[in-house]
């Protein structure tokens, strides 16, 4: 099996590019891909007893986001092995080498233009990443300031 990696995503068709490209990059080897949101972990007792991260993910995936998924997984699928998103809450550097080495990533992907722009409650874990020290790579890429979702769509056909 092929490397295992980490793309920071934040649920916005936009960010799959990057996922895109990796892809690209890897068509010689399978990749196991593992999208990365980043959010604050709630304050609230009642919230925390009745934590579910599928139902968290289940809420900030669109239909549109889910789309671009899969026509990613159908066109990539000789280069892709599995794809996962999970729900990272750490708030330093420790915390994130432990989300890092309790996946086992071997790469990370970052957009090199592209800024994250999280949902309410999430933030962007770019800079946290870089401090980290683990080996990534940041992939450039153009994006479309003002387009519709459709438009969007159509980006992961080019």
């Amino acid at each position: 099996m092929g490397k295992k990696i980490l793309i920071p995503i934040d649920f916005r068709i936009e960010s799959l590019n990057t996922l895109k490209y990796a892809l690209e990059e890897r068509k010689q080897e399978k990749s196991s891909v593992i999208l990365m949101y980043s959010t604050f972990t709630s304050d609230s007792i009642a919230e925390l007893l009745f934590y579910n991260p599928a139902k968290i993910i289940q809420a900030l995936v669109s239909s549109h986001f889910n789309d671009g998924i899969n026509i990613i997984k159908n066109t990539y699928e000789s280069s892709l092995h599995s794809l996962t998103i999970e729900l990272f809450h750490g708030l330093n550097r420790n915390a994130f080498l432990n989300f890092y080495e309790a996946h086992g990533i071997d790469l990370v992907y970052l957009p090199k233009d592209y800024y994250l722009k999280p949902h309410k409650n999430g933030f962007d874990p770019i800079p946290l990443i870089k401090k980290s020290k683990v080996q990534y790579k940041e992939l450039a890429w153009t994006s479309e300031l003002h387009s519709t979702n459709k438009d969007e769509l159509n980006q992961l056909f080019k």
